[in-house]
């Protein structure tokens, strides 16, 4: 066996393995399975799909493009099927780094057509391979890290499929323009100024869909700030009305307290005159005017407690039984954002669903308790019409037109806590059932 039948199939399982690592980066925190589990998959697939490239390549000398296309797809049924995320959201990664990496095919096929301009495709070299594979070690040392960073924080933060499937059509345009741009006689390239038209088209069309990336980051982080900062604001407005009701009520026990005298005083002269029925009427009337607390101190997380009250008054407006059972830890490492929106969602969801139905049938009952020391179960059951819209499975936002955005924001926000989201309806009670680890070593 020649040493380029050996070292053929090693660089075609390193460079397979670059790429994965590429696709794994942003997609860390969304494993299906364990790390170990997860990476002994991918090395046996690379393993097959090195030894099927080296066979059909210098044994049989297929074509390279469909060689591509079968790996591809064998590549991204393992992806996804090995990963916990939205089918778009696994598609756009995937084909991302497909874009870019047959960007550096086409780069490592010019280099074998500078260095063999008679050649074909069919007789692509070694020293094409390694070319491609150094290509790809650099790309992945240069990429990796920030892909991992920023690409996690999209992932994390950016549940719409739309905007994932959008970006899956702009990247797999540009994978197919490589495809379609694939050089299969090298003698092409020497043809009057074809290379160097080719070289600058191929360099322009690289750094433009890096520039789209950057451009789509930032438009998008800037984006889920501004959600963020919304979400705060919305927070700081429904503890802000918790102030001025606790500000109401305190004000009129201090004014209560204040008259007390002369309430003594007023019995004290009743009792004397042993008129026992008008004191009777007059605690009856100074009952009816004390004042009343308008919040409800459910917990001790502000926030939590405003949002609470907030949904449990508009409950009360429409009619709706609200019974709420709050059995959490004065402190939680769950961020109070992320708590109040999955709660804030699915309650919202809860009221509007409630409206769809006869008043005498309008119930929502929350509970949040602590199980196993650090998992945070939060259990939101409603009524509702008994009819869920529902599509591929997913149900959909009770809101008009809605795509079901606030469960799939409720699901991502869920796996970033190591916890899990289901949900599921019975007749004409749908539940809500989310876990959250609350891991206190963590820092808030």
């Amino acid at each position: 066996m020649a040493f380029q039948d050996l070292i053929i199939p090693g660089l075609s399982f390193l460079t397979i393995m670059s790429v994965l690592l590429l696709c794994y980066a942003p997609a860390k925190n969304h494993l299906r399975y364990k790390r170990s589990v997860t990476l002994a998959i991918v090395s046996a697939v690379c393993v097959l799909m090195s030894v099927a490239t080296y066979i059909c390549t210098a044994v049989f000398s297929q074509d390279f493009g469909i060689i591509n296309t079968l790996g591809v797809i064998l590549l991204f049924i393992m992806y996804y099927r090995s990963l916990t995320l939205h089918i778009s959201q696994a598609t756009a990664i995937f084909l991302s780094v497909c874009a870019y990496i047959t960007f550096l095919a086409n780069f490592s096929i010019i280099f074998d057509a500078l260095m063999h301009p008679d050649g074909k495709l069919v007789d692509y070299s070694l020293d094409a391979f390694v070319f491609l594979f150094v290509l790809c070690v650099v790309f992945c040392c240069v990429f990796i890290y920030p892909l991992g960073k920023n690409g996690a924080f999209l992932l994390d933060n950016l549940p719409h499929p739309r905007v994932w499937w959008m970006l899956s059509v702009v990247f797999a345009i540009f994978y197919l323009f490589n495809l379609r741009m694939v050089i299969h006689h090298y003698s092409t390239l020497h043809t009057n100024k074809v290379g160097i038209a080719y070289i600058t088209a191929m360099l322009t069309m690289f750094v433009l869909l890096i520039m789209l990336c950057i451009i789509f980051y930032f438009i998008a982080k800037t984006l889920i700030e501004k959600s963020e900062t919304e979400n705060r604001n919305r927070i700081l407005k429904m503890q802000e009305k918790q102030y001025e009701s606790l500000q109401r009520y305190i004000d009129a026990d201090a004014r209560v307290r204040h008259d007390f005298r002369q309430t003594i005083y007023t019995l004290k002269e009743l009792s004397a005159e042993k008129d026992y029925q008008a004191i009777d009427d007059y605690l009856n009337r100074f009952a009816e005017n004390l004042p009343q607390k308008e919040t409800t101190d459910y917990c001790r997380e502000p926030a939590l407690n405003a949002l609470l009250n907030h949904y449990a008054g508009i409950s009360g407006k429409h009619g709706i039984k609200i019974n709420i059972r709050v059995a959490i830890p004065d402190k939680l490492a769950i961020d109070n954002i992320d708590l109040c929106s999955i709660i804030g969602n699915i309650l919202e969801n809860a009221v509007i669903a409630c409206l769809d139905i006869p008043e005498d049938k309008r119930f929502i009952r929350v509970n949040l308790s602590i199980e196993r020391d650090n998992e945070l179960y939060i259990a939101i059951s409603n009524s509702f019409s008994g009819h869920p819209s529902m599509k591929d499975g997913r149900y959909l936002s009770t809101h008009t037109g809605g795509a079901g955005i606030g469960l799939i924001s409720i699901s991502a926000t869920a796996e970033r806590y190591n916890g899990s989201a289901n949900f599921k309806h019975d007749n004409d009670v749908f539940y809500s059932n989310i876990m959250l680890v609350n891991d206190t070593s963590q820092p808030r």
